[in-house]
């Protein structure tokens, strides 16, 4: 029974290393996923931005577009002017003249301001472009080295589980039976005891019981956590 008990301090150390290694697999791409996160974030600013810049940009090119347009009526009339007969007529131009430079004193107000609006955008945007491009390389070389050390860890995990298992194997079927079920609901489903106290959940044994676990002529289970026990 004494082997027995070292077996199960061996797989305890094989289980604990098999939780940590898991663990481990599980933080890894938490790394990864703060630098998406943060790459996502100035996409949806950087897209924000694009939209704007698009608007503006299309008001821009209407308001030049319909200021040429009505330059070139404004042309058209002033040069009218010079073939009209009629006082009456030739107020009438003055007014449509004076009304469309009014127009395009307007647009081009209007152009300034979104030209302005446009500069603004630009200067927010460039930090924004710069700090993507600076986690994007970041973000790639931690998928590399993560997908590395997955597999790394992978293999690793896959030799102790094997392990564990060949460990589990040399057990008596009963006592391996109450480990793996002990261990659906705690892990490491064995203690040490130590001075009388299970190093799990640190509650003193009954002192008859310690006095049987030092005997190693049968397997117990800790009255408090129920995890098998084992002495060295």
């Amino acid at each position: 029974m004494k082997d027995h008990m070292n077996r199960l301090a061996q797989i305890v150390k094989t289980d604990q290393e098999i939780q940590g290694l898991k663990e481990q697999l599980e933080e890894l791409p938490s790394q990864v996923r703060e630098f998406e996160a943060q790459l996502k974030a100035l996409d949806g600013d950087l897209q924000k931005k694009k939209v704007d810049t698009d608007r503006i940009e299309n008001e821009i090119k209407k308001l030049k577009n319909d200021l040429e347009a009505e330059t070139e009526k404004l042309k058209v009339k002033e040069e009218k002017l010079h073939a009209i007969k009629t006082n009456k007529e030739y107020q009438a131009v003055l007014k449509e003249i004076a009304s469309g430079k009014t127009t395009n004193k307007e647009r081009e107000n209007n152009l300034t301001k979104f030209a302005n609006d446009l500069e603004e955008i630009q200067k927010v945007t460039a930090p924004l472009l710069s700090r993507k491009d600076e986690l994007q390389p970041q973000l790639d070389s931690a998928q590399a080295e993560i997908s590395s050390t997955l597999s790394d860890l992978t293999e690793k995990l896959k030799s102790l589980e094997a392990q564990f298992n060949e460990q589990l194997t040399a057990l008596p079927e009963d006592i391996r039976h109450k480990y793996r079920r002990i261990q659906e609901k705690r892990n490491p489903a064995a203690a040490k005891v130590i001075d009388g106290t299970c190093q799990e959940c640190f509650i003193n044994v009954p002192p008859q019981l310690f006095i049987e676990i030092r005997k190693s002529q049968e397997i117990y289970s800790c009255p408090n956590c129920h995890r098998l026990l084992y002495i060295d």
